[in-house]
Formats: structure tokens, sequence, C-alpha cells
């Protein structure tokens, strides 16, 4: 009778250690598949950070760009101190901008007055840009909305220097690598 109770025990320890044994199988099989899915986690978390990065650093260079690109505008269309360099504004930022004829001719006056002649001539006037302050919205469509508070020095021969606010509200086409759309509105 003892070694009928003797092979029960072992027996039943024998169970209870094959039972624990393969409830530790299963839950390493269950640990491995769960490791495998981390793994996997992690290759797409690299690939995202990455694409992240790049997308970052592709809007950064876009946004730099449109803000040069307005700021080069702003230069050289707020810039004169005679008739003839009034003039000669288009031409110095027409690689720049792709605006329409009418904004063209909107934004680039010829300066003259009823009679023909030159307002900036016999007004002295002189204007230079002196700072400004950028905002931009996040790229859409390919474009970039660019908006500057733009501080010139204005002066004429018979007035002191004034500093004039002036909003400028530019569009910017990634794809172009121009400004598309520029509006001018004088602060008071």
């Amino acid at each position: 009778m003892k070694s009928k109770i003797i092979y029960i025990l072992v027996g039943v320890l024998a169970s209870g250690v094959l039972l624990v044994m393969t409830y530790n199988g299963q839950q390493r099989a269950k640990i491995n598949a769960v490791q495998t899915a981390m793994n996997k986690l992690d290759k797409q978390q690299v690939k995202t950070t990455q694409a992240t990065k790049k997308l970052e650093t592709n809007y950064n260079e876009a946004d730099e760009k449109a803000k040069s690109t307005l700021l080069a505008f702003v230069k050289e269309y707020y810039t004169f101190s005679s008739q003839s360099q009034y003039d000669k504004r288009f031409e110095k930022v027409k690689d720049d901008i792709q605006v329409s004829d009418e904004q063209k001719n909107q934004l680039f006056s010829d300066g003259r007055d009823a009679t023909g002649g030159s307002k900036i001539d016999n007004l002295g006037l002189r204007s230079v840009y002196d700072s400004a302050v950028w905002y931009t919205s996040e790229k859409q469509d390919n474009l970039i909305e660019a908006l500057a508070t733009v501080i010139i020095k204005v002066t004429t021969d018979n007035t002191k220097t004034v500093k004039q606010a002036v909003l400028i509200h530019g569009w910017y086409d990634t794809k172009l690598d121009k400004l598309v759309s520029i509006k001018v509105n004088d602060l008071q």
C-alpha cells in the first residue's frame, strides 16, 4: 500500500511538473509573440520617425525659403531714393515672383503724376527697409502663406524720417519656388 501511495504521489508530482512545463511553454510562446510584435512596432516607429523628420526638414526648408523670398521682395520693393531706382524694382524681383498682370500693375505703379512727372524725384521721396516680423502658415497644396509686418523709413526733402508700418501678405508656391500672390496694406 505504501508503494501505491508513493506511485500515486510520484504520478501526481510528474503530472504537476508536466502541467507547469506546458503552462510555462505556452507563456513562453505568448512572450515570444509579444516580443515579435514589439520588434515590428519598433521598426515601424523608426520608419515613422524618419518620415516625420524628412517632412519637418522639407517643411522647414520651404518655410525658410518662403520667408527669405518675401524678405528679398520687401527689401527691393521698399528701398529706393530716385525715380530710376523706383522703376527698377520689378526687374530686381521678377525672378522670385509670378503674379497676375493686374497684381503686377498694382504693385509696380510707375510713380508718376498726371502730367508724367516723377512724384519720387519731385518730392525727394526716399524709402528704405528697416525691419520685419514674420509669420508663416503650414504648407497646404504646395502653398505657404506668409505674413510680414514691415517697418520702413520714409523721408522727403521737406520732412524728417518717419517710420511706417506695412502688412505684406504673400503666398509662396513651393513647386514654382516663387511668390504667386502679394498684397500690401498700409498700417496706421
